[in-house]
């Protein structure tokens, strides 16, 4: 079955459109894009949305340029809704160029989605895509849901994320493209070694392909059946969660106790992953001991983002050991002073130290790198007009932070930020730090909660 049939049986299939719906298609000018735009073309009425392409410059390449007129010609020769965007160059960092590159695009397919209303989001990962995903999540280490790889569709901003090509190998995609005689560029940067993902392209997947030319239908079947079981492990995980679970976010030692070995991490996972903490083997482990010691009947586990487990008695839960003062009447800003502590209110106190450049920045610090024009810095409630700097460039306001992050109306007032002498966001306390670049470090914000 040639590509072109295959592409749209898959997608009467999913039922992933109609001809009511507006899907917004990421389109690079590269040849998995141009493939993907030119099938949405040619589906059926009946299944084709409204599309809208939606395109980044990132200013990093000289032929950016290039690809985003060719990009403009071909929207509008075909009368395309078209959606640009440039990434500053301002706004690129010294290191993490890639992950913030992706942070930025996708933050404004979320805003093409709801500029347009559209549904969904399209994107061209295919079948190499995947292998290569898997090989490195291998490599790395990590969870077993990571082994999952790129999932076809996906919850995304109010509508979802599909990958329509994700059965489709690279050489399905390249041959249809050649004989189709689709216009399309190349990244050169995809040619150089020097990124984890390339070396696995270049120098594994040859090797794995000549070994099995099925090689890639075998990563799909694998991280299909894993998909299901994940899926399965999640249901009973959450029927274990509530019965061991006794009012909101409180739950009983001695029903968890009652849990076999597996089941009692497994729920833990469920508990740690629901008030967003990172997962890992150390928290478990120390999770699992703390629990299951019956000769200390109260206890506390520090975790990150000022999060503990707390054991007391039959009960134990997820709680904020950080409390962020809430007074009645907004108080004036308290200055920190280099190198010495400064009360807060409740028990929070502040200070401002060198930063020691071997030591890795923890939930209660915050490096810096400051010049004299910001100092003296200051921490104070946050006001409404007050922005914080995002690492996908650009920013957003603190009211929008607390609103995303469900802060109660009646908190919000009383939410203390980070402030250099000039007024810039550093940090909003508890919550997110400022993206201000930070090349070499010279303080670092610390703040503890006394006894």
């Amino acid at each position: 079955m040639d590509i072109v049939k295959q592409f749209k049986r898959q997608v009467e299939q999913a039922g992933w459109f109609n001809s009511s719906q507006t899907a917004v298609v990421a389109v690079s000018a590269g040849v998995d894009s141009m493939v993907l735009l030119t099938l949405m073309q040619q589906l059926p009425a009946g299944v084709r949305p409204r599309l809208v392409v939606a395109h980044v410059n990132h200013q990093l390449r000289q032929q950016s340029g290039v690809e985003e007129h060719f990009i403009s010609d071909y929207c509008r020769q075909r009368h395309i809704q078209l959606a640009i965007t440039h990434w500053e160059v301002a706004d690129h960092p010294k290191k993490g160029v890639e992950a913030a590159a992706r942070r930025f695009r996708y933050q404004f397919f979320a805003q093409v989605m709801q500029q347009y209303h559209a549904s969904s989001l399209l994107t061209a990962h295919h079948a190499d895509d995947q292998a290569e995903t898997v090989i490195m999540k291998l490599i790395r280490g990590g969870q077993l849901t990571q082994l999952q790889g790129i999932l076809p569709e996906q919850s995304f901003e109010s509508g979802r994320l599909v990958r329509p090509l994700l059965a489709f190998s690279k050489a399905q995609i390249r041959n249809y493209a050649e004989q189709q005689r689709l216009t399309w560029y190349e990244d050169a940067t995809n040619q150089a070694d020097d990124v984890f993902r390339n070396r696995v392209r270049h120098q594994l997947m040859p090797i794995l392909k000549q070994e099995n030319p099925a090689f890639l239908n075998h990563v799909q079947q694998y991280t299909a059946q894993l998909r299901a079981t994940l899926q399965l492990t999640a249901e009973r995980t959450d029927e274990l969660v509530q019965q061991i679970r006794r009012t909101g976010h409180t739950y009983s030692v001695a029903r968890w106790q009652q849990l076999t070995v597996i089941q009692q991490r497994a729920v833990l996972r469920a508990i740690f992953h629901r008030a967003q903490l990172p997962i890992t083997a150390s928290y478990l482990n120390q999770a699992t001991q703390l629990l299951a010691n019956k000769q200390k009947p109260n206890a506390k586990l520090n975790l990150a983002d000022f999060q503990v487990l707390e054991k007391a008695y039959d009960d134990f839960s997820i709680k904020s050991e950080l409390k962020v003062p809430q007074n009645r009447q907004p108080a004036d800003k308290i200055v920190v002073i280099s190198n010495q502590w400064v009360p807060l209110s409740r028990g929070l106190q502040a200070r401002l130290v060198p930063a020691l450049k071997t030591k890795p920045e923890e939930p209660c610090h915050m490096v810096l790198e400051l010049q004299p024009e910001d100092l003296p810095l200051s921490i104070r409630q946050a006001r409404p007009d007050d922005h914080i700097k995002l690492s996908g460039g650009g920013h957003k306001s603190v009211r929008r932070i607390l609103i995303d992050r469900k802060v109660p109306r009646a908190k919000r007032v009383h939410q203390l930020v980070a402030v250099t002498a000039r007024g810039e966001v550093l940090w909003l306390i508890g919550l997110q730090r400022s993206a201000r670049h930070v090349t070499a470090p010279n303080y670092e914000l610390v703040l503890k909660q006394s006894d």
